[in-house]
């Protein structure tokens, strides 16, 4: 194993129960309320099926789509088959979009046929629920990363603490605003407790200090264009408008063409780490992003369904973590997702 996942799986070892996820992402995802499962198990019963110690195990991945974020999360996975090559037999699906809740429903459905014992998955939303439900009534262990749901209770997550991320992000706002200004925030999928984390640590951030915070009327499924729409409503509704913060990086950056445009000077927050966010960041355009790590999401969230399908004991609720990205540091960020 490299040293630099031998890093990673010491982190996942030593993470801490957390509450709380995209994106593009991502975006970006811990356990929330009752979907969260204790921080540490037990050693877990091997699953039946596994067959002879020698036989690997065969793990699906299954993330929303591909592009950026998502193939951070795939190359993340394969990594960690790479390292352990007599462990897992790896097989990654994705859909076309973010929101396709038909094929995410599908490829959990055709995982379970094919035989799958773990399926890793970044879940599109509540549409989903019935068929994780049913994969683990067949015996099929579920690790969530980057994003829960609610009425699923996964064997693993391996996500951002949004609540954390999202309080740290309205604390860099909190410094960046006065009294007086105006900020937009962009909504991503309402419901999906981690895009929502991101949002209410901004407006708890923000709660009396004399900023007035207004919620775009549309949600965004964190796409660029629906983000530049929104933004443009807003701007419309509120000229004086001083900034925005979407709860992940597409819908920032298209808010950046729409200020271009209007010539109107927007502080523009973002939260994903997408190197094209840190681009703008670095050229002025735009202010700061939480940057999460979707490669070690997969990572880790394949490691804890090998751990539980052997009977290991394992960490159930690993906080990958975020880091602010400000000009400081975005040079950074730039190159790839972390």
């Amino acid at each position: 194993m490299s040293t630099r996942m031998k890093a990673l799986v010491v982190l996942g070892a030593g993470a801490m129960l957390i509450t709380a996820c995209s994106s593009s992402g991502g975006g970006t995802a811990a356990p929330s309320g009752s979907t969260a499962a204790p921080s540490e198990s037990t050693a877990a019963p091997s699953a039946s099926g596994s067959g002879a110690a020698n036989e690997k195990i065969k793990v699906t991945l299954l993330t929303k789509a591909t592009g950026g974020f998502w193939d951070a999360m795939i190359a993340g996975a394969k990594q960690y088959e790479t390292d352990h090559p007599n462990d897992i037999e790896l097989t990654t699906n994705a859909c076309k979009t973010n929101d396709d809740t038909p094929c995410q429903i599908a490829e959990i459905q055709d995982a379970v046929t094919k035989g799958a014992q773990a399926i890793v998955i970044s879940p599109m939303g509540v549409g989903v629920t019935d068929a994780l439900n049913e994969a683990q009534q067949a015996g099929v262990r579920i690790v969530f990363v980057d994003n829960t749901i609610p009425g699923v209770v996964p064997d693993a997550v391996a996500a951002t603490n949004n609540v954390k991320g999202g309080e740290a992000a309205g604390e860099y706002i909190k410094s960046q605003l006065k009294s007086g200004d105006t900020i937009g925030l962009l909504e991503a999928v309402r419901g999906v407790p981690n895009l929502d984390q991101r949002i209410d640590g901004v407006k708890k951030a923000l709660k009396g200090t004399g900023v007035k915070v207004v919620i775009g009327a549309q949600q965004t499924l964190c796409d660029t264009k629906t983000g530049a729409s929104v933004t443009q409503d807003l701007l419309t509704k509120y000229p004086n408008l001083t900034a925005i913060s979407s709860a992940c990086d597409s819908p920032a950056m298209g808010a950046v063409a729409v200020a271009e445009s209007k010539q109107h000077p927007l502080l523009i927050f973002g939260y994903d780490g997408d190197p094209e966010m840190a681009k703008l960041i670095e050229a002025g355009k735009t202010t700061a992003t939480m940057a999460q790590s979707p490669f070690k999401m997969t990572y880790l969230g394949v490691e804890a369904a090998v751990k539980s399908l052997k009977g290991e004991n394992y960490v159930k609720a690993i906080d990958t973590g975020t880091t602010l990205v400000t000009k400081d540091n975005a040079a950074d960020f730039t190159s790839a997702w972390q």
